[in-house]
């Protein structure tokens, strides 16, 4: 279980690092350079050792590679760069041969480092969130297997609207850990309680200090949410949540 998303460095990984392999911070290569998977991975992705390690490293180039096409291409606006973003990612997974759907983007400007903890079984879901050293916004994604089970409708408002109160109330606290403490509490309560058949959490936690742009892709259903809806203060709760198969 981890306590904050670390960023990408180039080192061996434990089994611990693959929660926490999210939130990866580089220099922004050319696309020249992400061309090669082979060779993409052992200069941007530390290094892998098979099985769902290899799945994760790829998605992560993906990301990568449609981020570099959303800030090369968006003239620096984040809309633009959203749109970019979010129509070229499916394109990326699909040249790895990753058998994944793509079920959000965002484009944020993220102020510090987020945090995160995972709750149960999370591995089948993937989750990259990718800043350019030298670009001011973060690109936000998330994946699932294409088998992954879909939620019933009345699951997906429910799960929102479990989002929207955990994050209200976690806004009540007065520091990032403390909402965030507050935030997966209560927000796992529901879950724990709701009688449905649930799997893994994966929960994040961060500041925005600018715009935010974000989509759910309408054809790719799933248990995910930011919140709280109508915030001033930057603080955003994001969730999401896999079903067992």
């Amino acid at each position: 279980m981890n306590d904050s998303l670390k960023p990408c460095t180039k080192r061996s990984r434990t089994e611990e690092d693959e929660k926490m392999h999210r939130f990866c911070v580089s220099e922004m290569p050319s696309r020249d350079e992400l061309q090669n998977p082979s060779e993409a991975v052992k200069k941007f992705i530390p290094a892998s050792d098979g099985g769902r390690d290899d799945t994760s490293s790829l998605f992560t180039l993906a990301v990568m590679q449609a981020a570099v096409e959303a800030e090369e291409n968006g003239s620096g606006d984040d809309v633009k760069c959203f749109d970019i973003f979010s129509s070229q990612l499916p394109t990326c997974v699909s040249k790895w041969g990753l058998k994944l759907n793509v079920h959000s983007c965002g484009v944020y400007h993220i102020a510090g480092q987020p945090l995160s903890v995972d709750h149960g079984d999370t591995s089948s879901i993937y989750w990259v969130m990718q800043k350019f050293s030298d670009r001011p916004r973060t690109y936000d994604a998330i994946a699932l297997p294409s088998d992954a089970p879909k939620p019933a409708d009345s699951l997906i408002d429910q799960y929102n609207n479990w989002s929207q109160s955990a994050g209200w109330t976690a806004d009540q606290a007065t520091s990032d850990s403390t909402r965030f403490s507050a935030f997966v509490e209560k927000m796992s309560g529901s879950l724990n309680t709701s009688g449905d058949a649930l799997g893994g959490t994966a929960f994040v936690y961060y500041n925005t200090n600018g715009g935010m742009v974000s989509s759910v892709q309408e054809e790719c259903e799933m248990l995910w949410s930011i919140a709280p809806f109508g915030s001033e203060a930057g603080h955003n709760y994001e969730c999401v949540t896999a079903l067992p198969k």
